[in-house]
């Protein structure tokens, strides 16, 4: 962008923000802190609650809005990455901010850094802020991007915090151990505040760099348990969780715990009305087209991915399953096929172009081949070409199960709204 030229339409302020930076991924709080302070969004002025974790994170915070909202309230939500639009990333009252909004946030922000540098993320994490300041919501929901403890939305002192699991994933920034992931995701806890853990088996660390801040644990299957479909608050009072197909019930546990920690305690008929038909887009999102069942699942490490395979297995849905597959490639990528191989009938493999960290399609191929001996591995030049090729080879009964990357899951989405829209055109 020229010197003053000022972007005139969100897509063009995404690709400027794109050249702010010299690292995509810089972890280090003082440079957005300081522009945060200038913008006059610290300390924060409404209720905030942090959501860290490796899966679950999207779960969760679209369970507090949602239980918020019963009552009347007024919530921002902050999440991250998109699916299809960037306005997904901030959300009030369960709607996406509106380009002209974000654009002028964006330009509000560009005016106050002066000569600080920010990254795309930065910019993002401020642009929220500020909406939500400038709507003047009762309460704010941001979701850790990475790690914890020098993620953007740490500038934040949040009253109270979730952590909804521990697993190995971003491994060059934040560790190869559970152990040392625990210590990042950690951070984001205060001293004397409270931090509600939905991880079932918790490494060591968590509890001792929690302790060691000083913050109040809140742990699963202590002060807070769930058993079938009932909730025990740490308060001894029992609710029972609706049944919401694709999401796990720890996540909407530890929504509900933390809300009750905070002092808003959910009625029964809260509980059910706010969670019941809960759907996270991209949480395996099952769609029907051209009578095929379509699963979208935005399973882009090894944890989640085993928990979707437990769900295919319990699944008759389909005659064959044929999957679409991506994934950037600094993940565990032989272990995800590993866990995907039994039942897939054919592999489709698109390319995603000027994707720099995603995986190629040729390397995808080899690793499954490796792995499964299969020779059913079809490498595609787009999403929309494997989205075709996949259509071909299906028969009606089938189904196409979509999953690994936001970009992957995100672009086949966008393909069959096409085609949805195509059909109905020709309707």
């Amino acid at each position: 962008m020229e010197q003053g030229a000022v972007p005139t339409t969100l897509n063009a302020w995404l690709g400027h923000l794109e050249t702010l930076h010299p690292q995509k991924i810089d972890l280090e709080l003082l440079r957005v802190r300081t522009v945060a302070e200038r913008l006059e969004l610290l300390p924060a002025t409404v209720p905030t609650i942090t959501v860290a974790g490796t899966n679950g994170k999207g779960t969760c915070v679209a369970a507090l809005a949602a239980l918020l909202s019963t009552r009347g309230y007024s919530v921002g939500c902050y999440t991250s990455p998109h699916l299809l639009a960037f306005n997904e990333r901030i959300t009030v009252n369960q709607q996406p901010a509106t380009d002209a909004d974000i654009m002028a946030a964006f330009a509000t922000i560009e005016n106050q850094r002066k000569e600080t540098s920010l990254s795309y993320f930065e910019f993002a994490t401020l642009a929220a802020l500020y909406l939500f300041k400038q709507k003047m919501v009762d309460f704010q929901i941001l979701e850790v991007g990475l790690g914890g403890r020098l993620d953007a939305v740490n500038i934040v002192d949040a009253d109270a915090c979730v952590i909804t699991s521990i697993g190995i994933d971003h491994t060059e920034w934040l560790g190869d151990t559970r152990e040392l992931i625990a210590v990042e995701k950690a951070g984001v806890a205060r001293h004397g505040r409270p931090v509600v853990v939905a991880e079932e088996d918790p490494p060591s660390t968590l509890r001792s760099h929690l302790e060691g801040l000083g913050a109040i644990g809140y742990w699963l299957g202590e002060q807070w348990t769930f058993t079938d479909s009932w909730l025990r608050l740490p308060d001894s009072s029992r609710r029972e969780l609706p049944s919401v197909p694709a999401l796990q019930p720890s996540n909407l546990g530890a929504a509900v715990t933390v809300l009750s920690i905070l002092g808003l305690g959910l009625e029964q008929e809260e509980i059910s009305n706010g969670l019941a038909g809960l759907m996270v887009p991209g949480r395996r999102q099952v769609l029907r087209f051209a009578d095929r069942s379509w699963w979208f699942d935005v399973a882009h490490n090894q944890e989640a991915v085993a928990k979707l395979a437990e769900a295919l297995a319990t699944s008759s849905a389909g005659t064959h399953t044929h999957a679409i597959f991506g994934a950037m490639a600094d993940k565990p990528l032989r272990a995800m096929i590993d866990l995907m191989v039994p039942g897939i009938a054919s592999w489709h493999l698109p390319e995603h172009q000027g994707v720099t960290r995603a995986a190629t399609s040729r390397d995808l191929k080899s690793l499954i081949i490796a792995a499964s001996g299969q020779a059913n591995v079809h490498c595609h030049g787009s999403p929309g070409a494997a989205f075709d090729a996949v259509q071909a080879l299906s028969e009606p009964g089938d189904r196409i199960l979509v999953f690994g990357s936001f970009i992957t899951v995100g672009a086949q989405l966008e393909c069959l709204g096409r085609a949805q829209l195509g059909r109905e055109t020709l309707n």
